[in-house]
């Protein structure tokens, strides 16, 4: 049954202090359980004391070890619940930053408990047990202070002990919330009740089968919702270092199914990458209850456990000594007590030592990784947020003249080039790598270069980064420059449009030190490396290496010239309107994931690679979609037109109200010697058709893009940067597609922007420009002729049926 989800998303839940995302990067989202006297003995002590102060302080401590979300309850028998709920709710809603879930099985102290919070809060929980009569009552308490709620699999006839019971359940109750309420379905959370397979019985040896099988229907047929689990339950009744490992393979397991939240202790949340190979085979032979290769899968797991000790690989050891810790949470990328180990670090060494010794060597491991395909990109910058946050911990203890000995780097995008995202990632990759960066932004000329460095003696190296073609001739042009103003320091370029040929043999031998070609900013390091060591070189070419030229000795056929051209509905300029629910679902996910956001499969076997896309990268673009939608950041503008052209020579005239403007396109200098022009009309053949457009989603994301690389959230950054540029392009393939239907050639035709392979000249950019009146819908042009706000795409569309993409 399809269904209509309310349009209001509210994809967070908040405390006094901060709003928290709802779909974690990567999932779940964490909420603490030891603030429960039902589940903790320590917390059950305290409440009956009445130690209000030390309940709070297993709170913190709950926020402290990573939870996103802590989970308060105080029922507990000959305990008045209403005074000591209001009472912690209080004390905990001024002090966490970490939302609450308020826990509770009665109505009325579940609404005294919402009306004490000063944050939006998770409440735990509905269910049908009754019939309904007190999730009705919960419900109204919900949507009065705008709460999310859980929703457990419990009807009439009790606890769901199977997929379809249970799916139904949730079915039933998402009718209820939604539909008779009007709570939206991303404030409903479904546990679809999770049963232990450690217990020997007979009937629930398939019960984590049927709650993963569950939580795949919800999400799949309860569009909106969440799903989440109390996920001890599963290793219930097995020995503590046996539960941990249960209860980490399952809730890797559910999260590929589709979980976005657990409540568990964030102290049994252990990696799967630190758990022998074998144990998790034996776990999973438990979990989905494989009797193929052994008859009794729970006898196996406990052997397992009785014969090895695996406390040294399921937890971090007590013994593990500061430099052991701070290498691995670099390596994981976990920021978890940090401040506390680089305390104990700073015992033993200086800051500058920690730096050089410790954190440098971690991040020269991972960037060994990344070069060998065995860490992705994503993952890499999850490192580097960790050196980040370890080298501002460390920075009042180092002296001023700390870290000096570390290769200094100017790093600029280059005149002509408004597009910062490589830098910056050469930006993170160097700096969190112990080198000092000068970063001087975008659009930087020769000059201004030239002046830095000869104003900064301590530079060491150049490192310059462009995008466009436009940004390579630049390039190539500024090394004359750099040579007459004597400089030496050798300059690494980097950029979607330079090629290691085209370094070697167009820039190389225009300066008097290396000029090498850096493919990515790991690339660069590798560089700097080498300069440290004296071994760095230009990057070099022989003409014995292959060809990478696109057009060389290809023969094209003949360009047929129109007798008829289709008829536009007007010529002249259109402005239209854009809803993102229009041309969202045109991006390129396959660009997207490993262009980029840098998950490429590298050493993944094909399974491996499924499963990082299920687990963490669908998830992520999810995540990032709604916070898209929900948060307005796009703000879409088309403006178009169609106008008669003819073609002169080797530019296209284009006519508008009495007025002529020319395109001057070049042609190849080798076969089969194309131009845009040819697939033109001449004026004695008859007059022709064009058509241009200019789009934008605006400046508002680039603002927040912005603002996250200044708080180093590298990771967040990049995907939200990496999104907004794909959008953009869906933007422009809609318009294109719009343009394509009013000329009725909805299969023919390309679309070329100017700056690129088949018409480089960038400058083309101001009769474009001035043709759409572009800055009616608030883009206009740099000096050098780039658009701004850069989530901006400009094209010229051209109809020919055989009309297709080529390099100059």
């Amino acid at each position: 049954m399809k269904r209509q989800v309310n349009n209001t998303t509210l994809n967070q839940i908040a405390s006094l202090y901060q709003a928290v995302d709802i779909q974690q990067q990567p999932r779940p989202l964490i909420i603490g359980e030891r603030s429960n006297p039902t589940g903790s003995r320590k917390f059950r002590e305290l409440l009956i004391a009445d130690d209000y102060e030390g309940c709070l302080q297993v709170g913190i401590d709950q926020e402290r070890l990573g939870a996103h979300v802590v989970d308060l309850s105080a029922a507990w028998a000959g305990r008045d619940e209403e005074k000591d709920l209001v009472t912690l709710v209080q004390m905990y809603g001024k002090t966490l930053k970490a939302p609450l879930m308020i826990d509770s099985t009665s109505p009325a102290v579940i609404e005294k408990g919402l009306a004490s919070y000063p944050g939006r809060a998770i409440v735990n929980s509905i269910n049908l047990e009754d019939g309904g009569k007190n999730l009705d009552t919960i419900c109204n308490s919900v949507k009065k202070y705008g709460a999310c709620v859980t929703a457990l699999t419990i009807d009439e006839n009790g606890m769901a002990m199977d997929c379809d019971t249970k799916f139904k359940i949730a079915e039933r109750i998402y009718s209820l919330v939604t539909e008779k309420h009007g709570i939206s379905a991303d404030s409903l959370f479904f546990d679809p009740l999770t049963f232990t397979v450690g217990s020997g019985d007979e009937k629930l040896r398939n019960a984590a089968v049927q709650v993963l099988e569950a939580i795949k229907r919800i999400k799949a047929e309860l569009p909106g919702c969440h799903t989440i689990l109390g996920l001890s339950n599963i290793s219930f009744g097995l020995p503590v270092p046996a539960r941990k490992v249960l209860n980490a393979v399952f809730l890797h397991e559910a999260v590929a199914a589709g979980l976005d939240a657990v409540i568990i202790d964030p102290t049994n949340c252990i990696s799967l990458d630190s758990i022998d190979k074998e144990a998790v085979v034996l776990a999973l032979d438990l979990l989905y209850d494989r009797t193929d290769t052994n008859d009794q899968p729970l006898m196996a797991y406990i052997k397992y456990f009785e014969d090895h000790d695996i406390a040294a690989n399921t937890e971090e050891k007590k013994d593990a000594t500061p430099e052991e810790m701070i290498r691995e949470r670099i390596m994981l990328g976990n920021q978890q007590d940090l401040p506390d180990i680089l305390r104990m670090l700073l015992d033993r060494y200086s800051a500058l030592e920690i730096v050089n010794l410790h954190l440098v060597a971690a991040m020269r491991e991972v960037g060994v990784l990344f070069g060998s395909g065995e860490m992705l990109l994503p993952f890499v910058l999850q490192s580097a947020e960790v050196m980040r946050k370890s080298v501002d911990i460390l920075e009042p203890f180092m002296d001023k003249n700390d870290r000096s000995d570390a290769a200094c780097v100017l790093l600029a995008t280059v005149q002509g080039d408004v597009h910062d995202i490589g830098k910056n990632l050469v930006n993170i990759i160097l700096s969190n790598n112990g080198y000092r960066v000068i970063d001087i932004g975008i659009k930087v000329s020769a000059e201004t270069i030239i002046d830095t460095v000869k104003n900064n003696p301590s530079i060491d190296i150049i490192c310059l980064s462009g995008l466009l073609v436009k940004s390579a001739m630049i390039m190539q042009e500024s090394m004359t420059k750099y040579r007459a103003a004597g400089l030496k320091k050798p300059i690494l370029l980097g950029g979607a449009a330079l090629t290691r040929k085209f370094v070697a043999l167009d820039c190389a031998p225009l300066y008097d030190a290396p000029v090498i070609y850096c493919r990515d900013a790991f690339s660069g390091l590798k560089a700097i490396q080498d300069y440290e060591k004296g071994v760095l070189e230009s990057s070099s070419w022989e003409e014995t290496q292959p060809n990478t030229s696109d057009t060389k000795g290809k023969k094209k056929s003949p360009i047929e010239t129109l007798g008829t051209i289709p008829t536009p509905p007007f010529t002249g300029i259109n402005t239209v309107a854009a809803d993102p629910a229009d041309f969202l679902p045109l991006i390129n996910k396959q660009i997207l994931f490993r262009g980029r956001w840098g998950y490429r499969r590298g050493k993944l076997d094909e399974t491996g690679y499924q499963k990082l896309l299920d687990t963490t990268v669908f998830p992520e673009f999810e995540a990032i979609h709604h916070k898209i939608i929900s948060e307005k950041l796009f703000e879409p503008k088309i403006r178009y037109g169609w106008f008669p052209c003819t073609r002169l020579g080797e530019s296209l005239i284009v006519s508008h109200k009495d007025k002529e403007i020319s395109f001057s396109l070049p042609r190849q200098r080798r076969e089969p010697n194309q131009s845009l022009v040819d697939f033109f009309r001449t004026e004695e053949q008859g007059n022709d058709l064009v058509g241009f457009f200019v789009v934008t989603l605006g400046e508002k994301l680039n603002a927040i893009c912005q603002e996250l690389y200044s708080q180093n959230k590298y990771h967040e950054y990049l995907l939200l940067h990496g999104y907004g540029v794909e959008a953009t392009e869906a933007l422009a393939q809609h318009t294109h597609n719009l343009m394509r239907q009013e000329l009725a050639i909805e299969a023919t035709g390309q679309r070329y922007s100017f700056g690129y392979s088949a018409c480089p000249d960038l400058d083309l950019q101001q009769p474009l420009f001035e043709l759409l009146q572009a800055n009616d819908i608030g883009v206009t042009l740099s000096s050098s002729m780039e658009m701004v706000p850069e989530l901006s795409v400009s094209a010229m569309v051209v109809h020919h049926p055989q009309a297709h993409y080529f390099a100059v």
